[in-house]
């Protein structure tokens, strides 16, 4: 079927154009799973903050790619929130003083905390 609708096509472009028209729709299961990643993906005992924080803006890529968006404070709000416990007390003093860190900012101030505390995380692996 696929070869009967594509024989009276010209040229390599215009048959990757129709490819496109009939495959390339995004899939809900596809977001699903991609958003699911990002949900779910708690920093394991003994990450660094860079590696976690890193893993995650690819799920944030990811669920782009399947034709989604996630605005940066929220992309900020699920990254604190997936921290190994050992990054409470930076969490808790981010929301107390209702600070507002752009990606950027975020990971400097994550290092410069895991940093001052001892290196990789040394939470609880969940």
């Amino acid at each position: 079927m696929l070869r009967t609708k594509l024989e009276n096509v010209d040229t390599a472009f215009d048959i990757m154009d129709q490819l496109q028209d009939m495959f390339g729709h995004k899939s809900n299961q596809a977001h699903f799973e991609a958003t699911k990643k990002y949900a779910n993906a708690k920093m394991v005992s003994g990450m660094h903050v860079h590696d976690h924080f890193i893993k995650m803006m690819n799920y944030f890529q990811e669920v782009e790619f399947h034709g989604a968006s996630t605005d940066e404070k929220t992309q900020v709000g699920l990254i604190l929130n997936n921290l190994a416990p050992s990054f409470l007390a930076f969490t808790t003093n981010y929301f107390l003083n209702k600070l507002e860190y752009d990606m950027t900012q975020l990971l400097n101030e994550l290092q410069m905390f895991e940093g001052i505390n001892g290196g990789a995380s040394k939470g609880t692996e969940n």
